[in-house]
């Protein structure tokens, strides 16, 4: 009986767990046409939520709202509402103004929503929201921020 209780470990470790989702090689130019499309290869065995997390991440890492610069492909780049002028000047305005991992995410239906933390020291508890379809499309930074107006009252 131990012996294959050892196998089904062995095994066990042998799969491992879910992969990280990962840019696809070749992506056919249609796809890539689509800067609001995710690009990532779902891996089936992680949930709807963490397939939505990768992809917002990655959006606001190629869309220049992170400490890191925008990609150099200005295919991927997308504007905000009320947004006009010169590429440059926009990636410059945005730069750093979120925070790199998402701090909440939540997938219905019809629609993902991915929460990030705003990184200006005076709104601490303000974030932006990316929405998304379910199927991972449709990509987009919300207009406006989201608040907690109890942030001030929690303690550690």
């Amino acid at each position: 009986m131990s012996g294959r209780l050892f196998l089904l470990m062995l095994a066990g470790l042998a799969c491992g767990g879910p992969a990280a989702s990962r840019a696809p090689g070749q992506v056919a130019p249609w796809l890539r046409a689509d800067p609001q499309r995710c690009l990532l290869v779902r891996d089936l065995g992680e949930g709807m939520e963490d397939m939505a997390r990768h992809c917002a991440e990655l959006f606001i890492r190629q869309n220049g709202y992170t400490d890191d610069p925008a990609t150099p492909d200005s295919t991927r780049w997308v504007l905000e509402i009320g947004e006009d002028g010169p590429w440059p000047g926009v990636l410059e305005a945005r730069g750093g103004s979120l925070g790199r991992a998402a701090a909440a995410v939540q997938c219905s239906m019809r629609q993902c929503l991915v929460l990030f933390r705003l990184r200006r020291p005076v709104l601490a508890c303000a974030f932006r929201v990316v929405a998304m379809t379910q199927v991972f499309t449709r990509i987009r930074l919300v207009p406006g921020d989201v608040r907690d107006t109890h942030c001030g009252e929690r303690r550690a």
